[in-house]
């Protein structure tokens, strides 16, 4: 298990750059997305990572006060938490708010919201943080639209204004917003395309729609979903949420918006189908390095797991590089898969943690070559659908 997460001196460095954020809890933090269907009863729980063995222990309960579904869409975002760990913000799925927490203490400031934003289509939604903190977008799947937020004292949250992406209405959940904090990308499933959104003082400028459904790899659909971005801003890369395909979708980021829309096979030995939640890897995101996918299986008998493929961003390409991990639980629901220590380089070292409906957090261990071995898997007692995960701090 020694190669399994990041070497205890990561810990200590990334503790050091955090002197408010966190500052009674080891680091790093992972906070899980309860979305509990219990009236009142919602919440995030925060776990601290054992870096030498992949334990997680539970360190402390946001109490929200709303209410969440108890699922949705599996790359939901259920969390958002501040670059600098000063604030925290956790959906409530079920009685269609936000609800905000402010360091040190990690009280609750308050609640935002609109009514049937996420739970009119039973669905759901996400929340993303721009990098620099000013703001926060939603994308909410009941009212089939995406929303602004601005960030205020003690992490308040303020709605600027709603937005329909020009390629239609959908049942929007994953949102992103790139490293430089200057564009929003967001994800239409069911119209085979994705659009960009440039943001500005006044707020969110729609700039293009790319679609994937004219491109002959998607003949059985391209369905984008989960993504993450380079750090340069440059590269999107989107799950795909088929059963039919067993690929990753890519497109490049500049003036005109979203551009050269692709799509690379992720097929595995190890038969693990459903990309939805691609992950960089710290070289990875820099450019060249690994990045790992998380396979949702849908449906019973249909394999759930993790690829790991070598990303290259000039030439842009994907390739499969490990055998793929079959992850086993209950349902075959796998969520977000976040990294911590992952270098990328594919010499091994780091692990992933990946979100389990409707209540575990799988730990896996990463090898040379892109294999991966399970570690422990941790139970949240306060978890009634867990799809969403956030590491606090993004040790890439």
């Amino acid at each position: 298990m020694r190669k399994f997460l990041v070497l205890l001196s990561l810990v200590a460095m990334v503790a050091a750059l955090s002197s408010l954020s966190f500052a009674a809890i080891t680091l790093p933090v992972v906070l899980a997305a309860d979305d509990n269907p219990t009236a009142g009863a919602n919440s995030a729980t925060a776990f601290n990572v054992n870096t030498t063995n992949g334990h997680l222990t539970l360190v402390a309960q946001l109490k929200t006060g709303g209410t969440g579904l108890g699922g949705g869409y599996f790359a939901n975002t259920g969390t958002a938490i501040t670059s600098n760990g000063s604030c925290v913000w956790v959906t409530n799925t079920g009685s269609d708010t936000i609800t905000s927490f402010a360091a040190p203490s990690y009280a609750k400031t308050g609640d935002a919201g609109i009514p049937g934003m996420f739970s009119t289509n039973g669905a759901g939604g996400s929340i993303a943080v721009a990098p620099n903190g000013k703001f926060l977008v939603s994308g909410n799947s009941g009212t089939l639209n995406i929303s602004l937020w601005n960030v205020g004292a003690s992490c308040k949250l303020t709605h600027v204004a709603d937005y329909t992406p020009s390629g239609g209405a959908d049942f929007i959940s994953p949102v992103g917003i790139t490293p430089d904090n200057t564009g929003v990308v967001v994800p239409l499933p069911d119209f085979e395309s994705v659009e960009f959104y440039s943001v500005g003082a006044s707020g969110l400028t729609d700039v293009n729609n790319l679609a994937y459904a004219s491109l002959s790899a998607c003949a059985a659909g391209c369905f984008p979903t989960g993504m993450d971005f380079t750090n340069d801003s440059k590269v999107v890369v989107f799950g795909d949420a088929t059963t039919g395909q067993n690929a990753v979708m890519t497109a490049n980021i500049g003036a005109g918006g979203l551009s050269n829309a692709q799509v690379f096979s992720v097929n595995n030995s190890a038969g693990a189908m459903n990309p939805n939640v691609p992950w960089f890897s710290k070289n990875g995101a820099a450019g060249n390095g690994e990045l790992y996918i998380g396979m949702s299986g849908f449906s019973t008998g249909i394999p759930s797991g993790e690829v790991t493929t070598m990303f290259t961003e000039s030439p842009l390409n994907i390739t499969v590089e490990g055998n793929g991990t079959l992850i086993p639980n209950s349902t075959n629901f796998q969520g977000a898969i976040r990294s911590i220590g992952a270098t990328g380089s594919g010499s091994g070292g780091g692990g992933l943690l990946v979100a389990q409906d409707p209540n575990t957090i799988q730990a896996v261990g990463i090898l040379s070559g892109g294999h991966l071995f399970l570690g422990p898997v941790t139970t949240d007692p306060n978890a009634a659908g867990l799809l969403s995960i956030e590491v606090y701090p993004n040790t890439r």
